[in-house]
């Protein structure tokens, strides 16, 4: 069965909110890459989808949020919820959002274990610009941020000129091409 490339923002917003909001009434929208909520300093857990395609699912909150959500999805005021029962609802719509996205792309992988991870390992792991990722906020007064993201693989082939790396190259050639007009 082929697998398919990850959807874009607005579908992926609809496919999450398809989940979200029957188990906790949270619709997303895409986010504007540049906009960071209150969320980004709060909590994130991440969701791996083991395998061949290198997926994530992350999902950040700030305390608020989080409570939101525990609350929402166990319909228990906020000021009842336990760290672990917030935990498990984080887990819970992690786990149903990645396997939505899971069927939509036709990919048999495994999901993996939710975990803590931080903004500097997401970037230290896929890349500062976060190119190969959608980001999705949530709609109304809580503030949550979910990534999807799929590290694509470094393309094969040389990296760097013999003559110290590309960057050098392209240089020297913008160089030599002044020199000679």
């Amino acid at each position: 069965m082929a697998t398919r490339d990850l959807p874009d923002a607005r579908s992926l917003a609809q496919l999450v909110s398809s989940v979200t909001e029957m188990m906790c009434g949270t619709k997303f929208v895409p986010a504007d890459d540049l906009a960071r909520g209150q969320s980004i300093c709060g909590r994130m857990v991440l969701l791996p989808i083991k395998g061949a395609r290198d997926i994530s699912v992350v999902l950040a909150s700030d305390s608020a949020g989080s409570r939101a959500l525990g609350s929402a999805l166990f319909g228990r005021p906020a000021d009842q919820l336990t760290v672990a029962m917030i935990d498990d609802a984080i887990a819970e719509v992690l786990n149903m959002v990645a396997g939505q996205i899971q069927r939509t792309m036709a990919i048999d992988q495994p999901l993996g274990l939710p975990r803590v991870t931080s903004l500097g390992e997401m970037a230290a792991t896929t890349g500062v610009g976060f190119d190969d990722s959608v980001l999705l906020t949530s709609e109304g007064a809580v503030d949550l941020k979910l990534w999807i993201i799929e590290k694509k693989a470094a393309p094969e082939g040389p990296t760097k000129s013999k003559d110290g790396g590309v960057l050098r190259s392209l240089i020297r050639k913008a160089g030599n091409r002044i020199k000679s007009a």
